[in-house]
């Protein structure tokens, strides 16, 4: 008899030092603490002398973490003006090493975007290659294609294990001409799609925004090394979209997105 092992995956944006920071993250643990993920991806990590968002989560949720710093500033923090980081990082219930990242295409309005790559080892003995993304988020179509096909080579060149996942925040919908120029150049699935997630989907707070819902966080998979084929994932959804019936406050100002790898 085969035993299948169903690995929970999430991407959530974490919205830096915004909104009522503390009393949010605090909403945004104990949300994904009942959520029971395997592995998280976080975007926008905020870190400064007082602060470390993943490090937070991690401890709340007793799990792996690794933090790739970036795109270092001033910004405003519980009323002044602190020297902080943006970063991405990788939480997860399995040993995890980061083996890397890559620095993407930029320019001076918004630089040091990169690409973090983490390596999770399963309980099956297999091991699970992760890149956690946050692609620019101003409004230069030109700029996010040029990260998207930098992100396409660079996934498309590890072959080290047999399951390659892309998370975060792409600042674009899954059908735009960047999200499809990534898919196109590496191959890779939508895991909400091949999940049977429900549509219409979406991952802001105000899922109104230009008059539709938007959604801009996907999870993507890479085929099985050495396949034409791609792995199993059921039970794709929207997490972490509703407010703590407490505090009112959400966790983040962007949903997250779930899915389930079965191995």
């Amino acid at each position: 008899m085969v035993t299948r092992k169903e690995i929970k995956i999430v991407t959530i944006n974490t919205w830096k030092c915004d909104g009522d920071y503390r009393p949010r993250m605090a909403v945004l643990a104990k949300q994904l603490a009942a959520l029971k993920p395997h592995i998280i991806a976080c975007q926008e990590c905020f870190v400064n002398r007082e602060v470390n968002t993943l490090k937070f989560l991690a401890e709340s949720l007793n799990m792996n973490k690794v933090y790739l710093p970036g795109r270092r500033k001033n910004r405003y923090f519980e009323g002044k003006m602190t020297d902080s980081e943006s970063g991405l990082g990788v939480l997860s219930v399995y040993p995890l090493a980061q083996t890397g990242f890559t620095s993407l295409p930029g320019n001076p309005a918004d630089s040091d975007r990169k690409g973090q790559r983490v390596v999770a080892n399963l309980p099956t003995g297999e091991k699970l290659t992760l890149t956690n993304v946050h692609l620019t988020h101003l409004n230069e179509p030109e700029l996010r294609n040029a990260q998207a096909e930098s992100l396409a080579t660079i996934v498309s060149a590890d072959k080290h294990n047999q399951y390659h996942l892309i998370c975060g925040d792409f600042n674009a919908l899954i059908d735009s001409p960047e999200v499809r120029t990534f898919r196109k150049l590496s191959g890779a699935i939508d895991c909400y799609e091949a999940g049977e997630g429900a549509e219409p989907r979406y991952s802001l707070v105000d899922p109104f925004k230009q008059g539709r819902r938007i959604c801009v966080d996907h999870i993507l998979s890479m085929p099985l090394q050495g396949k034409d084929s791609y792995p199993e994932f059921i039970n794709s959804g929207i997490v972490l979209d509703k407010a703590d019936p407490v505090t009112g406050l959400h966790g983040s100002d962007h949903f997250g997105i779930s899915t389930t790898l079965v191995i």
